[in-house]
């Protein structure tokens, strides 16, 4: 009996030796990532869960990617991991998030958001796969209110490789609906999506890695995108290359279902002159299948801008 009272006091000294080591190393790991990316900033951090877990609380978080137009931050962020898998990491997101999309700043409210992610075992954190949920979204700009059912977001490794197989879906989104009348006035629209969906790969110099600034991007494959809006049919491929300066080149080829509509709608958003608009009008409707109105489309990507032969139709924003 002695020995056994031993052993369970020896494997607790030691387990709580193992903890508070390998919290210490975590620390310092989290300071020395805050001092090379500058990118990354808290507030403060407070790192707990003694003895089975590492519970850390990052006080008033920021990301930035200047390069991206991308800015991210919130008033705290909770990360997770069970002490006996550290590989293995959970987030969970703060109700209400700021984020700014090429200076456009939008707050983003969800009461369930939260992410996982599971680093490569022993290999300085290269990143296998991560999932990323918002149940009940609600994205508002200024007056805008979109809302949703549920946003998804799913980044896989392939094999050992640099490149990762992204899938996003958006669920039950609604669009806000001042919005939705000003590209809309007649009403033929419903206010809800049926379906958003993409997957892609994307080629990286190099892997995902915690801590790091972000690796370069050297080819998108879109394997597959669906987007279905009462009457609009959407669905597409393609494979597109940045170039040094972030502006990507490439082919789009897309299956349209009221393609006219669909022209409606990008000149009603500003994404589309209304002189370019009849332009594709008169070349899309030779091309056109004249029994069941579908349109198959190759478009060409040169520089981020979007273009049917000489007519463009829209920019893609800089990677």
């Amino acid at each position: 009996m002695r020995l056994i009272l031993a052993t369970i006091v020896l494997a607790a000294i030691g387990y709580g030796s193992y903890w508070h080591i390998a919290a210490r190393g975590l620390a310092q790991e989290i300071n020395a990532t805050l001092e090379r990316t500058p990118d990354v900033s808290v507030a403060d951090y407070d790192l707990g869960g003694f003895p089975h877990r590492f519970d850390l609380t990052l006080d008033a978080p920021r990301l930035r990617l200047p390069d991206h137009g991308l800015e991210w931050h919130g008033p705290v962020l909770n990360i997770h991991a069970l002490s006996y898998q550290p590989h293995h990491v959970i987030a969970v997101f703060p109700p209400e998030q700021i984020l700014w999309l090429n200076t456009q700043e939008w707050t983003l409210r969800s009461p369930d958001a939260r992410a996982s992610m599971v680093m490569e075992r022993n290999r300085s954190g290269i990143l296998d796969r991560a999932n990323l949920v918002f149940e009940t979204p609600e994205f508002t700009r200024l007056s805008e209110v979109h809302k949703a059912d549920s946003l998804r977001a799913s980044v896989t490794r392939n094999d050992t490789t640099t490149d990762y197989e992204i899938a996003l879906e958006l669920s039950g989104y609604r669009p806000d609906e001042a919005v939705v009348a000003s590209l809309d006035p007649n009403g033929s629209l419903p206010p809800m999506l049926a379906r958003s969906r993409a997957l892609a790969t994307l080629s990286l110099d190099r892997p995902l890695q915690l801590g790091m600034q972000p690796p370069g991007l050297r080819d998108i494959t879109i394997t597959e995108m669906e987007i279905i809006w009462g009457d609009i049919a959407v669905q597409g491929s393609g494979r597109l290359q940045p170039d040094v300066s972030g502006t990507l080149s490439g082919q789009l080829d897309l299956r349209i279902s009221r393609w006219d509509q669909v022209l409606d709608l990008l000149v009603a958003a500003g994404a589309m002159a209304p002189d370019a608009a009849q332009m594709a009008q008169m070349l899309l409707t030779s091309l056109a299948d004249r029994d069941s109105g579908q349109l198959d489309l190759p478009l060409q990507v040169r520089q981020s801008v979007i273009s049917f032969g000489p007519v463009a139709l829209g920019m893609l924003p800089r990677f």
